[in-house]
């Protein structure tokens, strides 16, 4: 009788761990940008690539199922995206590789065949999703000098 009571104490422990939330600081480093490459053409029109590294904080198995992306040159947003897709990754298992690629549009590009080194940032999150309903959103965020010869940016106002 006690083997009993043990054994439907542990199920009952176990039933009740699995549906704790865990902290959103437990997704803070499942995914981080291991490369970054922006270039625009003097039109305006460019490509960002960048590769992530993602893993799943938890035992169960997600579905990556979209990464968004903030884009940041010099202080001024230029773009922002999302991009849906559907990776599966292992649950407590090693960072799955995920390379993004974004086709920009933009105005005219000033600048000249010499590349200059610009502040390129890129923030964003990837969207994982567990069983049928739950999906968590785990941030990414990196910050680069990058030399480009052409970028879209403001001009400066004359105030």
């Amino acid at each position: 009788m006690r083997d009993v009571r043990g054994a439907l104490l542990g199920l009952l422990l176990l039933a009740g761990c699995r549906g704790v939330s865990l902290s959103p600081v437990a997704f803070d480093e499942a995914a981080h940008v291991e490369q970054l490459a922006l270039r625009f053409q003097p039109d305006g029109s460019g490509l960002l690539t960048f590769r992530l590294a993602v893993h799943s904080p938890t035992a169960e198995s997600p579905l990556l199922t979209a990464v968004d992306f903030e884009l940041v040159v010099e202080g001024q947003r230029l773009a922002t995206g999302l991009q849906g897709m559907e990776v599966p990754l292992e649950g407590g298992g090693p960072a799955r590789t995920v390379e993004v690629r974004f086709p920009l549009a933009g105005e005219e590009a000033p600048g000249s065949p010499n590349p200059v080194a610009r502040q390129v940032q890129l923030r964003g999150g990837v969207s994982l999703r567990y069983g049928g309903r739950t999906v968590r959103r785990a941030p990414f965020r990196a910050e680069r000098l990058l030399p480009l010869p052409w970028v879209p940016l403001a001009a400066p106002s004359r105030e």
